[in-house]
């Protein structure tokens, strides 16, 4: 969208997807199996250097192995350097955690029910302060989101999650009566803060309320897309601070979402946000909510699609990306004009989506994270 030839490529693929452009996953693994692996990443590396002239990558791995856990090459990060590249090192979350930096955010975090440290995140905050100090002389940039923010002091903040949301219709609505109906779809349950919510559904339970709880994993996505579609509310996390793809997928199916946003410096226009935001600690009243107000659902649903639409589109993180490289990547100025006026067509686009009307609930995020009492709603919420 910004003029850019562009591929995405992989070594290995997950069970929610392997449509990328280039997924070298089946000669990868031959080359595993033969004791070349090296000599094959060489040969992807050389030929990426013919053909690319800016690298995006995750902090946790380039093209080439580097013999570290959660660790780039440095000496691919030279080649790349030297040639001239730009460089774009990203974060998603376990690449750049660490334990002490994560228990320091407040009593609800990622590390508070992990049983098994350094096993699914980086933990060592001495070692990943060298890592990133290491980063920076070979980076273009250094780019983060959400949580990840507080492990890379100075990154720059881009809402970079895409969604194709053209391509995913929204669900139709569920009937207001009957069991409330909640989905969730965690890769790992301790991150989610899934046994709060799981716990808080036993209690409203036990309480009288009918509720329809199902819970899936590791399952290709379009199972979890048509779980969300059928359900009245997605949950996602609850101790993170950040949404994520459960979230925004949740969202553009026109789905409420649960989800817990420590800050609203986190997410692009919170006031547009519809998110219900919720720690374990709210989650009882807020569950309660949403079951006193069914009739309330579909408008917050519906204002969660214009705001993927508005946010999260591919075109909108393109011109986030647009603006990115106006600021980092020393482009030539045709190239530079050509972001320029992909931007102003993406302002165009965004201000053509309206908002929904009376979409407001009383756990908006940026909001004070009060229980909800059953007939008394918050000052300036409706």
């Amino acid at each position: 969208m910004l003029g850019f030839c562009s591929s995405s490529l992989v070594y290995g693929t997950y069970v929610i997807t392997s449509a990328f452009d280039i997924n070298l996953e089946r000669p990868f693994t031959r080359a595993l199996r033969w004791g070349q692996s090296a000599s094959y990443q060489r040969l992807v590396l050389a030929w990426a250097l013919l053909r690319f002239d800016v690298f995006h990558f995750f902090a946790d791995r380039g093209l080439l192995d580097s013999g570290v856990r959660f660790q780039i090459s440095f000496e691919e990060l030279r080649a790349l350097r030297d040639a001239g590249k730009r460089i774009y090192i990203y974060t998603y979350g376990a690449d750049v955690r660490t334990r002490n930096a994560t228990l320091a955010l407040g009593r609800w975090n990622f590390c508070i029910d992990c049983s098994e440290a350094s096993k699914y995140c980086v933990c060592d905050d001495a070692k990943m302060q060298e890592f990133v100090s290491e980063l920076r002389k070979y980076a273009t940039a250094l780019v983060s989101l959400g949580d990840m923010l507080a492990y890379l002091p100075g990154a720059k903040h881009v809402n970079y999650w895409p969604l194709a949301v053209e391509q995913i219709k929204p669900a139709e609505s569920v009937s207001d009566v009957g069991p409330l109906r909640i989905a969730h779809a965690p890769n790992h349950t301790h991150f989610k803060g899934s046994k709060y919510l799981e716990e808080a559904v036993e209690r409203l339970r036990a309480q009288g309320h009918q509720i329809e709880y199902r819970k899936i994993q590791g399952v290709p996505n379009t199972e979890v897309m048509a779980l969300f579609a059928a359900s009245d509310i997605v949950a996602d996390q609850f101790i993170g601070g950040a949404y994520g793809y459960t979230a925004l997928e949740a969202m553009a199916l026109g789905k409420p979402v649960l989800s817990f946003v420590r800050s609203a410096d986190l997410v692009e226009a919170p006031e547009e946000c519809p998110i219900i935001n919720t720690t374990p600690d709210q989650l009882d009243e807020v569950l309660r909510w949403t079951i006193c107000n069914r009739d309330r659902l579909r408008a917050i649903g519906e204002q969660g699609r214009r705001y993927v639409e508005r946010w999260h589109s591919i075109s909108a993180v393109a011109a986030r990306l647009g603006r990115l490289y106006c600021e980092t990547a020393d482009f030539p100025r045709p190239v530079v004009d050509r972001i320029r006026r992909a931007q102003e067509q993406e302002a165009a686009r965004r201000s053509s989506i309206s908002q929904v009307n009376d979409w407001q609930h009383p756990f908006r995020v940026g909001g004070e994270l009060l229980p909800y009492k059953s007939g008394r709603v918050p000052a300036g919420s409706s």
